[in-house]
């Protein structure tokens, strides 16, 4: 997982030098895209199955600032990130994975047996060509309405062991489909 991030933030990075043209400096906060995630402190979530079975998933979420070097600019600047990891069984071999830096940058990462089932970045962007990922309004997810939902969809080409995720603002993680069965917060 911390590999996976390390890589997200150089994109990140690297993303910022291409669109900008300056070398960041001082902190980067995170924006008004943190609510997509505000789960700090929780360690389980709790959803019901399409057969209304409750299972309590553990969560690990990890709120934070690091320091970044950047090569290319010869300097060092903060930067805020958050990320979310839902553990799907026991073993941890199967999880979705969340991570948000500034810049609005919110991935997806699916693993299935340790490996990627799907991977998606650039979500909230990627909301405007409705392909992978779809901004949703007043939209009920389980027995709940919930006023901004993004759903984001399966990649062609991996497994589809796990599909169709739910987030929410304000909320997080709200429904995913995991072996089949659509699982909703509850």
């Amino acid at each position: 997982m911390k590999q996976t991030l390390t890589i997200l933030l150089l994109i990140f990075c690297s993303t910022v030098l291409i669109q900008c043209g300056k070398c960041p400096r001082g902190h980067l906060h995170l924006d008004s895209t943190k609510s997509w995630l505000p789960l700090e402190g929780g360690t389980q979530l709790s959803f019901l199955d399409s057969a209304g079975n409750l299972t309590r998933f553990p969560l690990k979420v990890i709120d934070t600032t690091e320091t970044v070097i950047n090569q290319d600019c010869g300097g060092s600047y903060q930067i805020d990130y958050i990320t979310t990891t839902l553990y799907l069984n026991s073993s941890m071999t199967d999880s979705i994975y969340f991570s948000l830096a500034t810049g609005s940058w919110l991935c997806v990462t699916a693993y299935s047996n340790n490996n990627p089932n799907m991977t998606i970045c650039n979500i909230f962007n990627q909301t405007k060509k409705a392909v992978v990922a779809k901004k949703l309004n007043n939209y009920v997810v389980g027995n709940k309405t919930y006023k901004e939902v993004i759903l984001i969809l399966h990649n062609q080409g991996y497994s589809d062991t796990i599909d169709s995720i739910f987030i929410a603002n304000n909320a997080g993680i709200v429904g995913f489909k995991y072996y089949d069965k659509h699982y909703t917060l509850q």
